[in-house]
């Protein structure tokens, strides 16, 4: 073999070793980069979360980003990280604890004033899992781009209730409706809306727009569900507050975690 020809083997070689880093790639990589985020509150409840993998400097080492108020729920030192690995085709569940505070201090980093957070973490080698590069989170560039507004369809992948869609530990990708207009410019509109019901564990799930040509781009990262809540008054003095679900997610748009990721060191 030839000096050349050793050269574009041991090429080949180490890329197939590194993690796979979506651009312009599609669903499938998107699916592989959202992990279920778990642990419990002060009462003992479990706390159930979405989180993604954006491409961070360091051998294996990824910014796990989520909802801050996910991470702030958990009162534990250590989270629970459902990664997965793959042996000849087929997935199975690698179970990650996550050290998330050490005496009372959080190790992860939150915006000065969004719900957005994100921590540092190195994955396993034996790990199967595709992180997102700085250029899939949308900028305010990329946005107007693409041509996205109110009644654009998105998908959104989630773990309801901390459930996967299967015993490998994937997350479950439905589609929703952009509601709200405009988008942009998004430092007056931080948030958009999506006609998706929000259910306990989607809080960080990623909010993708599928292009038709397979490729797809990060739009923003679902906060919570919109509830109205309403005073009634009651016989007497007596007044009841009813919350109703109205159906609509809140989503915080991308530039804004894109900023704070390249913020991050």
């Amino acid at each position: 073999m030839t000096a050349s020809g050793a050269l574009l083997m041991l090429s080949l070689m180490v890329m197939l070793l590194l993690p796979s880093v979506a651009s312009a790639a599609g669903i499938d990589a998107v699916m592989r980069s959202v992990v279920a985020l778990s642990g419990r509150d002060a009462s003992g409840e479990q706390v159930f979360a979405t989180a993604f993998m954006v491409e961070a400097p360091g051998r294996n080492a990824v910014w796990l980003v989520s909802s801050a108020h996910s991470f702030n729920s958990i009162a534990e030192d250590f989270a629970r990280v459902n990664l997965r690995r793959c042996e000849r085709g087929i997935y199975f569940p690698l179970p990650l604890q996550v050290q998330i505070r050490r005496q009372g201090r959080a190790l992860y980093a939150s915006h000065a004033n969004l719900d957005l957070a994100a921590i540092k973490i190195e994955l396993p080698g034996e790990a199967d899992y595709c992180v997102l590069s700085r250029d899939f989170i949308a900028d305010e560039r990329q946005l107007g781009r693409a041509s996205v507004g109110a009644g654009s369809q998105v998908i959104i992948a989630g773990f309801p209730y901390g459930e996967a869609c299967n015993e490998a530990g994937f997350a479950f990708a439905r589609s929703g409706v952009i509601s709200s207009f405009p988008l942009r410019p998004t430092n007056l509109y931080p948030v958009f809306y999506v006609d998706f019901e929000v259910f306990a564990g989607y809080s960080g799930a990623p909010v993708i727009l599928a292009g038709s040509g397979g490729g797809a781009l990060l739009l923003g990262m679902v906060l919570e569900e919109v509830f109205l809540e309403e005073l009634r008054p009651q016989k007497g003095r007596k007044q009841l507050r009813t919350r109703r679900g109205l159906g609509l997610a809140k989503v915080l748009s991308a530039p804004s975690i894109a900023e704070f990721i390249g913020g991050l060191r």
